[in-house]
Formats: C-alpha cells, sequence, structure tokens
C-alpha cells in the first residue's frame, strides 16, 4: 500500500493538498481486518475538509460487521 500511496503523492496529488492516507478493509467470513497506512515520516493525520476525525480501526471494523449483517439479512 504504501508503495502506491507514494506514486499517488509523486504523479497525482495536487500541489498543497496533504498526504494521502490509505485505508485497507478486508472482510471473510470469520474476520474483518482495517488498517491505516501512512508515511512513517509524516505522523500527522489531516482528515478535516472531509470529516472532523478518521475514525478508529475498531470503528471501521464495527461498521463493516454491521452491514454484513444487514447484507446476509437480505440475502436470506
Amino acid at each position: 500500500m504504501d508503495m502506491y500511496r507514494r506514486m499517488f503523492d509523486d504523479l497525482k496529488k495536487p500541489e498543497g493538498d496533504n498526504p494521502t492516507i490509505g485505508i485497507i478493509l478486508c472482510t471473510e467470513k470469520s474476520e474483518t481486518v482495517v488498517k491505516y497506512s501512512v508515511i512513517n515520516d509524516n505522523p500527522r493525520l489531516f482528515a478535516t475538509k472531509y470529516m472532523p476525525y478518521l475514525p478508529t480501526e475498531e470503528e471501521l471494523i464495527a461498521e463493516i460487521e454491521r452491514e454484513k449483517v444487514k447484507l446476509n439479512l437480505f440475502n436470506s
């Protein structure tokens, strides 16, 4: 993920924008995994343009699990 974020920042990111944040969301039947990918030399995350804060990995996992339950109800 870091390679893709660095390439995006080098080739596509508009000048003046903050560094890109990568979010990996994976789900399987038994486990949901959420990971943030940030450049190690830039510890500050900026999400104020879109959200007042970035949700934690645990909050994102809980949201994915809620959506999985909804989808299972519709597919039954």
